[in-house]
Order: C-alpha cells, then sequence, then structure tokens
C-alpha cells in the first residue's frame, strides 16, 4: 500500500478532559499514516493545556489556531493548513468511533473521495439525541433518501474523510455558519459526480462539556443547500 498521509482534524472549544480519551484511543489503536491537527479558536482555550500535558512532545498531534471564529471556520483553517492526501473531520467527544479511522483511510485508498459514517444505514446507531433534534435530523435523512438523487442518507453528519483531491477542486467553502461544512462538501462533490460510499458508526450525545449546537439557530444554514441538493437533483433527472 501506498503510504498516503491522513490529517484528522479535531476541532475544539474549551473540551477541558473529554478530549484525552479521544486521543489516546487514536494514538493507541489507529495504524494508518495519520497526524492529529487540533483545531482551535483561541490561545487562551484550557484544553490546549491538557492535551500538552498529557501528549507531551507528540508528533502525532498538531495545534492550528483558527484564523477566525466558529465550527465551519476552525476546519477550513485546518484543510487550507494541511497538505495530508486526505482530511477526516473527528470530533473531540466521539469515544465510539476511533476503530472506523483505519476502515475510512482503506476506502480511501481503495478510490473514494468521501467516506461518510452514517448514523443511518445497516449498523448504525443513534443514542441520548433530544426528541425535536432526532426528529430532524431523521426527517432530512428520510427526505434526502426518497426525494432527491443525493445518495448519502446520514446527511447531516460532520464525521466524514474528504480526498485533498475533492477538496481542491472546490473553488470556495461558503459555509460560515452552523455545522454545515461536511454537507457543504459532500452536496458539492455529488453535483461534480465523485465518488463517495457511507458506512455504519455510533453517536452518542455528548455527556460532559458544553455542546456548541443550538438547534434552531442552526436549521437556517442547511437551508441553502437543501435547497442546492435539490436543484443538483433535478439537473440529474433531466440527463
Amino acid at each position: 500500500m501506498i503510504d498516503k498521509k491522513l490529517n484528522l482534524l479535531i476541532p475544539v472549544y474549551n473540551e477541558n478532559e473529554i478530549i484525552i480519551k479521544t486521543i489516546k484511543q487514536i494514538l493507541d489503536n489507529v495504524k494508518c499514516n495519520y497526524l492529529i491537527s487540533i483545531c482551535y479558536d483561541y490561545d487562551e482555550d484550557p484544553t490546549l493545556n491538557i492535551i500538552n500535558q498529557n501528549f507531551p512532545n507528540n508528533n502525532k498531534i498538531n495545534f492550528i489556531k483558527n484564523s477566525s471564529r466558529g465550527f465551519n471556520n476552525a476546519l477550513i483553517t485546518g484543510i487550507n493548513k494541511t497538505e495530508g492526501d486526505a482530511v477526516m473531520i473527528f470530533m473531540a467527544d466521539d469515544h465510539k468511533n476511533f476503530e472506523l479511522i483505519d476502515t475510512c483511510y482503506q476506502k480511501f485508498y481503495d478510490g473514494f473521495d468521501i467516506v461518510c459514517p452514517s448514523r443511518f444505514v445497516d449498523g448504525g446507531v443513534m443514542e441520548g439525541n433530544p426528541i425535536i433534534k432526532e426528529f430532524l435530523t431523521r426527517s432530512a435523512s428520510f427526505f434526502f433518501r426518497y426525494f432527491t438523487t443525493f445518495p448519502i442518507k446520514d446527511s447531516t453528519n460532520s464525521f466524514r474523510l474528504f480526498s485533498r483531491k475533492l477538496l481542491n477542486n472546490i473553488e470556495k467553502f461558503e459555509s460560515d455558519k452552523g455545522f454545515t461544512l461536511s454537507f457543504e462538501i459532500t452536496a458539492k462533490a455529488h453535483r461534480l459526480g465523485y465518488k463517495m460510499i457511507e458506512l455504519p458508526s455510533v453517536w452518542c450525545e455528548r455527556e460532559t462539556g458544553d455542546s456548541r449546537f443550538k438547534l434552531f439557530s442552526f436549521i437556517p444554514p442547511y437551508i441553502k443547500w437543501l435547497i442546492y441538493i435539490i436543484k443538483t437533483s433535478l439537473l440529474y433527472r433531466k440527463k
């Protein structure tokens, strides 16, 4: 196997101790050629000291400061400041899916430009969601599956791997609010005809720390990409 490099982008914001278990699981279990890039908003974030104290001078970890503020901008900065052959977005509180990293890497090596861990394929699990949030998430999945040509059932999950080839072919990242960057990239990749695949994953609502997801304030940013996918579906059906 050609030794391609994977950048694991982990956006952090006052994560505290939750990040220790996440990083340890990755360091102890992941076998592919990877680098963990911690994407942070501000220098005083206590997460940075916790990481440095628990994993001092670890050459598998680097830090990337967000050029602006917010989740999407942290990821965009991470994408722009890394050079790996693929980029995976991984959550700081994800203690369930570390074993999927090597599997996703293998799918990328096999020729997929997007690998989508999914809560809504056979074997996928979604636990602990507030009722309204789960209803909206599942409703979006149902709509895209049955009423559009979008090939991904778990449309709103940020946890994805993207090839550098795809990322370099996207002229501009437009997401600046909410958690829509993965959704945007996947929607644009669908229109461009890139190859993608879904794999079952486990997702649990975080038990410690404060979630940055504020339900109703983050719904509007998704509408833009919903409309984009509908337009793409109409273009596909005209062919």
